[in-house]
């Protein structure tokens, strides 16, 4: 896994009217979606960490299963409440979660709780950058989370803008085409190496920032920047 010294240094000399532009994946990376999952999982069935994460595991597992099914088009696109609702109901008639957990858990992705660098990371990065998220999350999570969060950010894409899911390329061109026309390509920032690698195929330049439970470079993963938290991040940019 190659770690190239040079970071924001182009896009902060960029010449071009416009501030740089920073695109954040959301889930996973600003936010502990598992994690967020599992507490909430657990406070409203009363189980344990073990159960509550085997009921986490399953409700992610089909979502992504679904959005494998809208990106290859064989099923219409639904956006991310609706998936989620569509799989804490098969859980539950499945017998692997109480029916009454249903509904209090339908808005449970509008409660996720932010990683601890990141309000202040965004906050830090606000002052010098335009910062978009791009997200699965639908346009009803993502404001649900804006509300009670404290993320900041100038501009946030859901996938209802391109009715697909990462890491469909079109997702990516949404945030492409909201960037200034003059500005030096986007920065997109994600846990996920899956995420990134789709990002640079798109166009965007990309920066890796670890988070648990995300998805690791592999050794044959080359990003143009890397930062263990939000804090150096800022700090990288800035330098």
């Amino acid at each position: 896994m190659t770690r190239p010294s040079s970071a924001f240094d182009a896009t902060m000399n960029s010449t071009g009217t416009d501030r740089p532009v920073i695109v954040f994946d959301i889930l996973g990376t600003l936010v502990d979606q598992a994690g967020s999952l599992r507490r909430q999982v657990s406070a409203v069935t009363g189980w344990d960490e073990v159960s509550a994460t085997r009921v986490v595991t399953t409700w992610l597992d089909l979502v992504a299963k679904r959005e494998r099914e809208i990106i290859s088009g064989s099923s219409a696109f639904a956006p991310s409440h609706v998936l989620d609702a569509e799989a804490l109901e098969r859980i539950a008639a499945e017998g692997e979660l109480p029916m009454t957990a249903v509904q209090p858990l339908s808005d449970a992705a509008q409660r996720l709780e932010p990683w601890p660098d990141a309000v202040e990371g965004l906050t830090r990065l606000a002052a010098d950058v335009t910062l978009m998220g791009l997200s699965n999350a639908s346009r009803r999570v993502l404001t649900g989370l804006s509300g009670r969060s404290g993320l900041r950010w100038h501009q946030v894409l859901s996938a209802e803008d391109a009715n697909t899911y990462k890491p469909d390329p079109a997702i990516y061109r949404v945030a492409l085409s909201a960037a200034p026309v003059d500005a030096p390509p986007p920065y997109f920032v994600a846990a996920h190496a899956w995420d990134l690698r789709a990002a640079a195929k798109a166009g965007l330049r990309t920066a890796y920032v670890p988070r648990p439970n995300g998805d690791p470079p592999g050794d044959n993963d080359t990003f143009e920047l890397y930062a263990e938290n939000l804090i150096e991040l800022h700090a990288k940019l800035r330098n």
